[in-house]
């Protein structure tokens, strides 16, 4: 851990405490979206200029459905540099990740991405998460695709948001030599509360009706821009209704189990995280940072950021320091 990571005062205080937790949950529930965040969304003007640049299907409920994919080559018409594979978060798409993307692509990274069965332009059982395996299969898959057409000596970078963070944590969790280097955006690997009703959720209902759709989003807790927030809603790729049990059981479970490998990890990374986080718990970027023998790891904190940070006005900030940290890596 290098000089500056470990200036961060969060470093030096027990985050143990029933104290410091007691006051870090009502920080973060206090937290409210407003006008006065409002601000162009970041992705505006971005796209990936290609769709569907390899053949991906998938089997579920014995039926062969697509996956949708996409891919930034370097804008300079040069062969890459590297590659990197972008995750989206869960009902999201890799697409909003575009301005990512382009921002890696300017500097000479070829960025490739697909969506997750039943999200984005995918098809598939809508926003349903079957399994955290089943999900990984679906990213090795990816990635073994990726190398097929590009080889293996080209050096592979691998990140994502939220979810896709937790993907791109355990890919290189099990192979962590597979990847010059891994950015976690708000990885989903510590839920920031456990209460009784996702405890219930996860336990029974996601057990016995796992395809029951029950709970409604709000679109309030990823966004501190009531506009970016309404923005997404209306977004063709974002998937907006209620949340299946078995997605909720599959998201919880898979953090818990993420978290206990912290001491295990190994890859190079940078982990990104808000300190107004509500829903994942933003105590997880020190654990991490603490718990990982990795020899190569950062950390970039804000206070007052959110969830969503591909969204988040840091995000301009974030950008240059995220290719930065991967161009002196290649």
């Amino acid at each position: 851990m290098d000089q500056a990571n470990q200036l961060h005062p969060l470093f030096s205080v027990d985050r143990t405490t029933k104290e410091y937790q007691e006051q870090k949950i009502k920080r973060i529930l206090e937290a409210k979206q407003d006008a006065k965040w409002d601000f162009p969304n970041p992705r505006e003007g971005t796209a990936f200029p290609e769709m569907n640049f390899m053949d991906f299907k998938v089997i579920q409920d014995k039926k062969e459905i697509k996956l949708a994919t996409f891919r930034y080559k370097p804008t300079n018409g040069q062969e890459p540099k590297a590659l990197f594979l972008l995750f989206h978060g869960m009902n999201s798409s890799v697409t909003h990740g575009s301005h990512i993307a382009k921002a890696l692509a300017d500097v000479g990274f070829c960025v490739v991405g697909f969506d997750h069965r039943g999200y984005g332009a995918s098809e598939g059982i809508r926003g349903y998460l079957e399994s955290f395996e089943i999900h990984l299969q679906d990213c090795r898959a990816f990635v073994n695709k990726v190398e097929e057409m590009y080889g293996k000596q080209i050096k592979k970078f691998i990140g994502g948001l939220s979810m896709g963070g937790m993907s791109s944590y355990n890919m290189s969790l099990e192979n962590p030599h597979r990847f010059a280097g891994v950015v976690l955006f708000a990885p989903a690997l510590k839920p920031v509360q456990k209460g009784f009703a996702v405890k219930f959720v996860k336990s029974i209902v996601g057990t016995l009706a796992p395809k029951w759709c029950f709970v409604q989003q709000t679109g309030k807790n990823a966004h501190r821009s009531l506009k970016l927030a309404e923005y997404q809603a209306k977004d063709p790729y974002s998937y907006i209704h209620k949340l299946s049990a078995g997605s909720i059981k599959t998201i919880y479970t898979a953090m818990e189990k993420s978290y206990e490998t912290f001491g295990q990890y190994n890859a190079p990374f940078l982990v990104i995280q808000g300190g107004l986080d509500k829903c994942v718990d933003p105590d997880l970027a020190f654990d991490l940072m603490e718990k990982s023998p990795s020899k190569d790891k950062q950390i970039i904190y804000y206070e007052g950021m959110w969830h969503d940070i591909w969204h988040e006005p840091e995000i301009y900030e974030i950008l240059p320091q995220v290719v930065d940290w991967c161009l002196k890596r290649v």
